[in-house]
């Protein structure tokens, strides 16, 4: 055939002739890609030109096909922006239960480790001034002093004395006891002063000398004996214990010979 007359025919006649598709045939589209088939089999120069002066409804063909795929994408993008909300409200859903089970899980574990025995502790020692601290690794039993105690009795059972001093040698503003030791020893007992109680360490804050009290158990199975334990601990401290200080309070004082070391009023 020669090259012009090929040229002359239109291109949806030579065009599809040459993808084996009858130009008589209703549906001119070969069932392929048509990118694809374009790409190889002209260039782009040859392209352009023939698409130019081919009929619009080529065009038309081209368009719907764009169209087609940007609905497909526009639905494609839509259906992924519905799938992130519902699974952000699927996993705030799934918080939420996941917040209200670990909440129930926690007043389990409170009422299995806390227990009323610690409750009833708690509801004994309050009536006494006495309420629960915990800090750090030590869980305490605390007396709160409002104003604080002017501490002005000193003890001597080596010389069966009580000693009353003009002025206060300190001011008691707490006691601590810490319940996980189960006897009381060297560390059990803090006490919070203005000035240094002679039975402390040091000032501010200080270890307590145990005195009698030392190796004395820690009754948490009994409220009771705990609450008449915590009192002893308190009349301890409310005064000095001359026989085991730190130093010797220099404050003026006069004497009555009713005194023993006992931690008893």
């Amino acid at each position: 055939m020669d090259e012009t007359k090929v040229l002359n025919q239109t291109l949806d006649t030579v065009f599809f002739n040459r993808l084996g598709v009858n130009s008589s045939q209703d549906n001119l589209i070969p069932n392929t890609n048509f990118k694809t088939v374009i790409t190889k089999e002209l260039k782009l120069k040859d392209l352009t030109e023939r698409l130019a002066k081919s009929r619009q409804e080529k065009v038309t063909i081209k368009e719907v096909v764009i169209e087609n795929e940007l609905d497909l994408i526009n639905s494609l993008k839509q259906l992924k922006s519905v799938y992130k909300e519902e699974l952000k409200q699927a996993l705030g859903r799934l918080d939420n239960i996941y917040q209200n089970e670990l909440m129930k899980i926690n007043e389990l574990y409170h009422s299995e480790v806390v227990g009323e025995r610690l409750l009833d502790i708690v509801k004994t020692v309050s009536k006494a001034g006495w309420c629960l601290l915990m800090k750090g690794s030590s869980v305490n039993l605390c007396k709160f002093y409002s104003p604080y105690h002017e501490v002005v009795i000193g003890i001597s059972d080596e010389k069966s004395e009580v000693r009353e001093y003009d002025s206060p040698i300190c001011e008691l503003k707490a006691i601590y006891i810490n319940i996980l030791h189960t006897v009381i020893s060297s560390g059990t007992i803090h006490i919070s002063t203005v000035n240094q109680h002679p039975n402390a360490n040091v000032e501010n804050l200080g270890i307590a000398c145990t005195g009698s009290l030392d190796e004395r158990p820690i009754p948490l199975d009994d409220s009771e004996k705990l609450l008449s334990l915590l009192n002893e601990i308190t009349t301890t401290y409310e005064r000095v214990h001359l026989d085991s200080t730190y130093f010797e309070p220099d404050q003026n004082y006069s004497v009555r010979k009713d005194g023993v070391w006992k931690t008893t009023a």
